[in-house]
């Protein structure tokens, strides 16, 4: 890219903006179609489309080259301005996002929890500040609920784009001026992203998902075509067939090889990017342009594509959450239909009519204004804790007692552990009494029992906890991030001389593998589990401690899940707004001693090697074992928080009732 092919893209920018002449391609909207359609195949039925997700990366690419255009065209002109770009991105963006971002309140008013109902509060603030990557990026992780179960998940490519937007233009404007830096400044944009992204993938999937720096190259290759087809290269008519066609076969690749398991984006994002480079940068003469891309209905469904976008996540996630499990495909066929009527809707009657109007400043002041209401609206629900004090009388139980930890911040951040270590551990507690007799030793299970058992404020029985760890493998590298951890859990413990008992509470699907829908096991023991835990108990009781083993609770899919009941309090309308219960919430009592009799038989063996290690099983004060069933919910209150951890109301009744065994036995 030389001086001379930079002012050759000048002078032909100028001279399209001074003869007007229109720049839509219909094909591009035939293009947009491909994406949308992709995106909502893999939504609604990805087994049918495993890399349809690739469609939000072509998105990218075409939202990169019209923006590049436009803004090069504006210079050219001599009438670019910031505030007229950004005034254009508020008319396209805000009608349609306002709109929806309001539905989904209203509707997550009706049938979602307190604690589902804050968490979309704060997804509707995040949408409205163009920050939705960047939240989920961060509620990525052990304790983040389905995918599913998020309504404006999908606004994480929007807070891409904007973001994307709030450099590029600057970027443009600066390239425009001096030329010279143009290649090298592109190139190094464009190249560091793509490797970075190259390079996070390998150990941070989410990372490299949400990032806006993983992204920005996909835009870029999108303003990398709006170059190339100023400098109006001279391709023949067969040439520009061929780029179209390895366009189309590198998008039909990537829609049908990758898979959501892979290392994506990384340089598996070059197939879907590329492919839509070569379909724009070919042209609107090509036969794919002329007949696929340029067809009417693929033009009429590009058109709609963004509300489209918009609607049909928030619609396949709603019914996701009524239903507490997948939809049925009739379903989810209803919800994409939906959503191609809403679409077609908010285009006819808001977006053109938007557009239509005059462009004035009191039309973007009016549209800013009503952004800034939907994203107060959405920080007042979550600051209120999704407003508890809506109906929600008709549900199986009160949703309220959802929770875990509500006083989590009144233990004491001090477990025993060296100063310069407790940040490398999630879970360093005590209750503030001392000295502490007794600790827990495991993870995120233990760290659900401990609330209650902090809370009891027993002097004689003050706890301690130490977490996320596991017995330390033998022979494991001195270098593991994890075994240095469980070493030192395992050293600190065992050199407490105040610590008289300590309890082991881990989650059995660190034991064994266990079926996500059932909660039963689906295979055996891990090897060496016997062994591992045995040592490290041998290991306590040779320091002089009794090891008292607790058993799990019950698995049940995620308890948001087994909300079930009307969600108004009209008959009427619970008819149709009525979450049902997931059929795995509840379960014979039988079946979960069968489902889970290798675990029984693994805690049986590791008795058997220590005969005076005790064993407290707090299954019957979860299940109604003389009527012979397990259920989430106990006198209208949830057992269980999130996943399968015990709740708040749970861990109250088990810390005072293990407390009492643990006397009985002389502890």
């Amino acid at each position: 890219m030389t001086m001379h092919s930079d002012q050759i893209i000048q002078s032909t920018m100028r001279a399209q903006a001074v003869s007007g002449k229109s720049d839509y391609r219909p094909d591009i909207d035939g293009l947009r179609a491909i994406a949308v359609l992709a995106v909502l195949c893999f939504h609604a039925f990805p087994e049918l489309l495993h890399g349809g997700f690739v469609g939000v990366d072509i998105f990218f690419v075409i939202s990169g080259y019209l923006i590049s255009k436009h803004i090069w065209e504006a210079l050219a002109a001599g009438n670019y301005s910031i505030k007229t770009f950004y005034a254009r991105r508020v008319r396209r963006i805000f009608p349609a996002l306002a709109i929806v971002l309001f539905a989904c309140l209203a509707m997550g008013w009706v049938i979602l929890a307190p604690g589902e109902y804050e968490q979309l509060g704060k997804h509707v603030t995040a949408g409205t500040l163009f920050v939705s990557n960047l939240v989920f990026w961060k509620e990525a992780g052990y304790f983040d609920n389905a995918a599913d179960t998020k309504p404006l998940l999908h606004l994480w490519s929007l807070g891409i784009e904007e973001q994307f937007y709030i450099v590029w233009p600057l970027l443009l404007a600066f390239f425009w001026r001096n030329t010279r830096y143009f290649a090298a400044g592109f190139l190094l944009v464009l190249g560091a992203s793509l490797l970075y992204s190259v390079l996070l993938v390998q150990h941070d999937v989410t990372a490299d998902f949400y990032s806006p720096l993983t992204r920005f190259w996909e835009l870029a290759v999108g303003a990398g075509v709006a170059y190339l087809l100023a400098e109006q290269f001279a391709h023949s008519d067969k040439l520009r067939n061929v780029i179209a066609a390895v366009g189309l076969l590198l998008i039909v690749l990537a829609v049908s090889v990758i898979q959501k398991h892979d290392l994506f984006p990384g340089a598996w994002a070059l197939l879907p990017t590329l492919g839509a480079a070569c379909l724009i940068y070919a042209g609107e003469r090509t036969w794919a342009s002329r007949t696929l891309l340029s067809n009417p209905l693929m033009v009429w469904v590009g058109l709609i594509s963004y509300p489209l976008y918009l609607w049909h996540w928030p619609l396949l996630s709603f019914a996701r959450i009524m239903e507490s499990q997948t939809p049925s495909a009739e379903l989810r066929a209803a919800m994409l239909a939906a959503s191609v009527l809403l679409a077609w809707l908010t285009y006819k009657l808001l977006e053109r009519p938007v557009r239509a109007r005059p462009h004035t400043r009191k039309g973007i002041w009016v549209l800013s204004l009503l952004m800034v209401l939907l994203g107060v609206g959405g920080l007042i629900v979550k600051k209120t804790d999704g407003i508890k004090s809506r109906q929600l009388s008709m549900l199986n139980g009160d949703p309220t007692t959802l929770t875990i930890g509500y006083d989590r911040d009144q233990v004491q951040h001090d477990c025993g552990l060296p100063e310069a270590e407790k940040a490398n551990f999630q879970y360093c507690f005590s209750s503030g009494a001392s000295p502490q007799h007794y600790a827990l030793f495991g993870d995120s299970k233990a760290e659900a029992l401990y609330y209650g058992l902090a809370r009891a404020k027993n002097s004689a029985m003050s706890w301690l906890m130490i977490g996320t760890v596991y017995p330390p493998l033998p022979n494991a590298a001195a270098d593991d991030k994890q075994q240095h951890k469980n070493r030192l859990a395992v050293d600190t413990l065992s050199a407490n001389p105040e610590l008289k008992v300590i309890a082991i509470t881990v989650a059995l699907r660190g034991i064994a593998p266990v079926n996500e829908e059932t909660g039963f096991i689906n295979g055996a023991i891990y090897a060496g589990s016997v062994a591992n835990y045995s040592a490290t108990i041998s290991r306590f009781e040779q320091a002089g401690k009794r090891v008292v083993w607790v058993i799990d609770n019950p698995t049940f899919p995620d308890p948001r899940s087994c909300l079930s009941g009307g969600a108004t309090s009209s008959p009427m309308l619970n008819t149709v707004l009525r979450r049902k219960e997931n059929p795995y919430c509840t379960i014979s009592y039988s079946s979960h001693l069968a489902g889970t009799r290798a675990y029984r038989d693994f805690v049986a063996q590791l008795q058997s090697l220590h005969p005076n290690m005790v064993v407290y099983d707090p299954t019957p004060l979860l299940c109604d074992i003389p009527n012979n069933v397990c259920r989430v919910t106990q006198d209208g209150k949830f057992l269980y928080s999130y996943g399968d951890h015990i709740s708040d109301f749970a861990n109250a009744k088990i810390a005072k009732d293990m407390e009492e065994k643990l006397k009985a036995a002389g502890l």
